[in-house]
């Protein structure tokens, strides 16, 4: 009679009683038991979730055989897919969606859904009109939502996912000359903050020469901004410098901190951060550029066709916000709203202030889009071959003026 050498495997298989006496290798009429003790041990579990180790130890016991502990191990490990894959979605949600808040009255507004690429001391009077309740006031909820990266920002409004943003005009033209349905409404900066800011062994712009500088596109309007300062102020062409996308004036920041770029340009909190850190400050933008549409509220054209008269109150109450923020009298509650929105300290939120609201004064007090600094934007726009000799489009293809004077009315 042919007999089959005894292995880890055929173990597992139920034998006769005389295939169990002819296995010279195999213990005479072994118990369950005792055989599983030469298996190896499993390697302990993380004995942290004590939940799921009483809920191992209870499945473990009823396993009478190898084979069940197996299939309760797939078991195990299907369950414990399932949770993980129920807590990823759940907490992707609140990342992709942040909950809004509510407020008392909040029913029988209207919702306002504001797309932003992120939050700075330039939104301050946006906070204002929020925390103050001017948006409220004006029949409105606002629904700030964050969106990374002013590409982004733009494709959000012009698919219609959202009916307002935030963003400079410039990336906005761009878009409308490709075909998308959007115009400015109103102008939120026309000056612009940004400080040039460079490592502190970089004293004078010369120096960037050869240097790689942080920027937030390769052809959006601030990279023209930037070009025509470096022309200006350091005498240097495209050619003497590289650039390298890093975002938004908070990731610029970081980028210069961390060593990735040589220097780039960004505003309040950053660029006061920046000189406190030890950053050679260069040159501000202003100095050169004079009066510039540097940021302004945009829709959806079938939006404002649809929803007018809300587009006017969202603008309205931005004006309020605005010539809250300027009122001295407002300065410790503009200071903690600041440290509120910004999660800054004192010292920041004063040197803000300082700079912003009673220096530089970048917000209109009427919401209303500058003609000098929207024809800055277009002539940078030529500067930048983006136009034919000779075909450059009137600025007024891309705004509507007519949002911001009726917001205004209201208020006089």
């Amino acid at each position: 009679m042919t007999v089959k050498a005894w292995s880890p495997a055929t173990r597992l298989r139920p034998r006769s009683s005389n295939a169990r006496r002819a296995c010279p290798t195999k213990p005479s009429k072994p118990s369950w038991r005792k055989s599983a003790k030469r298996i190896p041990k499993p390697a302990k579990r993380n004995r942290k979730n004590s939940s799921t180790r009483l809920f191992t130890t209870k499945w473990k016991k009823a396993a009478s055989s190898r084979a069940s502990l197996a299939k309760f191990r797939s078991q195990e490990y299907e369950v414990r897919l399932i949770i993980l894959t129920i807590t990823f979605a759940f907490f992707a949600s609140f990342a992709a969606t942040p909950p809004t808040p509510l407020y008392a009255g909040e029913a029988g507004l209207t919702t306002i859904r504001y797309a932003v690429s992120g939050r700075t001391a330039a939104d301050w009077p946006v906070q204002a009109a929020k925390e103050k309740k001017f948006f409220h006031k004006h029949g409105l909820f606002l629904e700030e939502i964050i969106i990374p990266g002013g590409p982004n920002t733009v494709r959000a409004v012009i698919s219609g996912t959202v009916p307002l943003g935030r963003i400079n005009p410039d990336r906005i033209i761009e878009a409308a000359e490709k075909g998308a349905k959007a115009k400015v409404i109103s102008g939120d900066l026309q000056k612009l903050p940004y400080d040039f800011m460079a490592r502190s062994e970089i004293k004078t712009g010369a120096e960037l020469k050869g240097k790689v500088i942080g920027v937030d596109s390769l052809t959006g309007g601030t990279t023209f901004m930037l070009t025509e300062v470096a022309q200006k102020a350091f005498n240097l062409s495209e050619k003497d410098y590289k650039l390298l996308v890093v975002g938004t004036s908070p990731e610029r920041y970081a980028a210069l901190k961390g060593g990735s770029v040589h220097a780039s340009f960004m505003g309040p909190p950053f660029n006061i951060r920046a000189i406190k850190d030890g950053f050679t400050k260069l040159t501000n933008f202003h100095d050169y550029l004079g009066p510039i549409q540097f940021v302004g509220t945009f829709a959806h054209e079938d939006f404002l066709k649809a929803n007018r008269g809300d587009a006017v109150r969202f603008v309205r109450a931005i004006i309020e916000g605005t010539r809250w923020l300027y009122d001295p009298r407002n300065k410790e509650d503009a200071l903690a709203l600041h440290m509120q929105a910004l999660k800054s300290n004192r010292e920041g939120a004063e040197a803000d202030y300082k700079y912003m609201v009673e220096e530089f004064k970048p917000w209109p007090t009427d919401g209303a889009i500058n003609k000098q600094a929207i024809a800055k934007t277009m002539e940078l726009r030529v500067k930048a071959n983006k136009y034919e000799p000779g075909k450059v489009p009137p600025y007024t293809n891309y705004v509507d003026l007519s949002i911001a004077e009726e917001a205004v009315k209201g208020l006089r």
